[in-house]
């Protein structure tokens, strides 16, 4: 089952510590566990874009100290994303900006 964010269909959320970033461009989410969130127990903590998912370096990424903190622990990080091949770095960030701005996620700031 995936999740559905402004009409954008992400992936099915994946534990970000068993995950292997698929090389293709796109717009990735990364979602802590929320039972309060409906229709899925997630909330989005962060929206970024890559031209190359699995070179984006998400052990070392800026926000991640961020992600840790709103989840918890390590455990809790998951990850979805919106696949985006042959996209441009224009639309993948035109497409970020409106996540953004929609939801909010606290830790794009």
């Amino acid at each position: 089952m995936s999740i559905i964010y402004s009409n954008i269909t992400f992936t099915e959320p994946e534990k970000l510590s068993n995950w292997e970033p698929p090389r293709r461009a796109g717009i990735y989410a990364i979602l802590i566990p929320d039972s309060n969130s409906k229709p899925r127990p997630f909330s989005v903590v962060y929206f970024g874009e890559s031209e190359n998912i699995s070179e984006r370096g998400f052990a070392s990424h800026h926000k991640r100290s961020c992600w840790v903190r709103k989840a918890g622990n390590e455990t809790n990080l998951f990850v979805s994303v919106y696949l985006m091949p042959n996209s441009t770095k224009e639309q993948r960030t035109t497409i970020e900006s409106q996540l953004v701005q929609q939801f909010r996620p606290s830790c794009n700031d």
